[in-house]
């Protein structure tokens, strides 16, 4: 996608409520909160991207494509894209822009705007990346479940009810090498839930330009960055607890934090000159150099870069850093 198309993109999605918006404005997604979907439907997101959630988003929409074939090879299925964005015909900001459709036989998917329909498909199709030890996670079940993230769940129940259809896969890729396929069944009586839901909140919020609540920190931040000198502002009896249970987690967490450099203390001292400690025929803990790292100077360097260097040269730009000694743990195995 170019920069001119994503710009398109980007103005489409401000215009109504997408399949991936539909977790950060129940409050359900650990990467994006409601106040964050607000300022950016309401085009006043600002702030610079994330650098590793930038990073994530592009090799995510890099491997989709090969996900999608990937899908259709092991089942056998026909998958098409559907570039045009969907229009809930009942609800003009449900949109949903989904990364395949999976073709009926002997069909061609296409979006039809008289019945508010995804015509000649029997499902979509959504392609994902994950980490590789995600795989191991309590979110995700077995291949062929619908046991998957709630946000991915969210969003499936969200495109199949814009589409009207009645099955979505979910196929990831984790850590570029597993791959599993996940199908999820439409829940018409959610998806009527989340259509209310999202309508409310469009009116509520982005309608009446009015920033929904903030209950974070990086919130609080990014809506008043600054204090007003002098300013007071009387709180309830919850806060007051807050801060008294703050304030005693502060204590304790640094008494906890004296009393692990006691053990620690007390642990290297008996090392000595020692890489390990032992103690009934087991190890308790090591504590070992890591290897020297070595850095060059290679702006220094520069000059004497021919086909024949002097002796001994590249050696007095070359700095090496002996290694850390690091102290780690050795604790009993389960039995």
């Amino acid at each position: 996608m170019n920069a001119t198309d994503r710009t398109a993109w980007i103005a489409k999605r401000r215009k109504g409520i997408g399949g991936s918006d539909i977790a950060p404005m129940l409050g359900l997604s650990p990467y994006r909160s409601p106040y964050e979907l607000w300022l950016d439907k309401t085009g006043r997101e600002t702030a610079t991207p994330d650098p590793m959630a930038a990073e994530r988003m592009h090799f995510g929409n890099r491997f989709e494509a090969l996900v999608a074939q990937e899908y259709a090879e092991r089942t056998g299925r026909t998958v098409q894209r559907i570039t045009k964005s969907l229009r809930h015909p009942r609800c003009a900001i449900a949109l949903a822009n989904i990364d395949r459709a999976i073709v009926a036989p002997g069909s061609r998917a296409r979006w039809d705007d008289k019945t508010g329909r995804v015509l000649g498909a029997t499902g979509i199709l959504e392609c994902k990346t994950a980490h590789a030890l995600a795989v191991r996670g309590d979110e995700w079940g077995d291949a062929g479940t619908d046991q998957v993230p709630e946000a991915y769940w969210l969003q499936c129940q969200w495109y199949m009810g814009v589409a009207s259809l009645s099955e979505a896969d979910l196929a990831v890729l984790f850590g570029g090498q597993h791959f599993r396929v996940y199908t999820l069944a439409a829940d018409a009586a959610l998806f009527d839930d989340l259509l209310n839901a999202a309508g409310d909140w469009w009116q509520r919020y982005v309608i009446a330009d009015t920033p929904p609540p903030v209950d974070t920190e990086a919130d609080t931040r990014r809506r008043w960055p600054a204090s007003r000198s002098g300013a007071q502002r009387i709180v309830g009896p919850d806060i007051a607890q807050a801060c008294a249970d703050m304030a005693r987690l502060k204590a304790n967490a640094e008494e906890i934090e004296a009393e692990v450099q006691k053990r620690r203390d007390l642990i290297c001292a008996a090392f000595k000159d020692a890489e390990s400690i032992t103690h009934a025929g087991r190890t308790l803990a090591t504590w070992k150099h890591n290897k020297p790292s070595a850095k060059t100077d290679w702006k220094g360097l520069a000059h004497f870069l021919h086909p024949v260097m002097p002796a001994g040269v590249f050696e007095q730009f070359t700095a090496t850093t002996p290694g850390a000694r690091v102290l780690r743990l050795q604790l009993p195995k389960e039995s």
